[in-house]
């Protein structure tokens, strides 16, 4: 299964449509700022599912939730935004979220850097932002999990 991970994207529908066109992907993973700009993509391109959460900056936006807990493939993913655990400054608050939730992935952006780490069974990845050309790819499948950071 092929996973396009975005965030960050603060209006570039042109950059998503190019980067989901490049990629073919199975499912959507928006991880915030602007929840709308993944939405619109999903009435684009409506044969992939799709899983959103507004970020700091979709503050009016209530028809998404600030985290979500995806299962894909055997794998449990808690997906926010991230500012409401800091990790402009730490990643340890969303790192230990994700640990009480029983998850071994976590998919956040806000910093708009893009971030890797494998440590005690769970995963953290930021893809970076769309604003700045920058998206994620997760491949995945019950035996094997390959992330890849891209840009357009």
């Amino acid at each position: 299964m092929k996973v396009l991970i975005i965030s960050d994207s603060h209006k570039r529908l042109n950059t998503l449509i190019n980067i989901y066109k490049k990629e073919q992907p199975d499912v959507v993973i928006c991880a915030g700022d602007h929840s709308t700009d993944g939405e619109e993509l999903s009435y684009l391109y409506p044969d992939s599912k799709y899983y959103i959460v507004r970020g700091n900056c979709d503050i009016f936006d209530r028809r998404y939730e600030d985290e979500v807990i995806i299962e894909l493939e055997g794998s449990k993913i808690l997906l926010a935004h991230g500012h409401e655990y800091g990790v402009k400054f730490s990643y340890d608050s969303i790192e230990e979220r994700g640990k009480r939730l029983n998850c071994n992935i976590v998919i956040f952006g806000h910093t708009h850097i893009p971030y890797i780490s494998k440590k005690d069974g769970i995963i953290l990845f930021n893809p970076g932002a769309v604003y700045d050309n920058e998206y994620g790819i997760l491949n995945i499948t019950e035996k094997n999990i390959e992330f890849f950071h891209k840009s357009i």
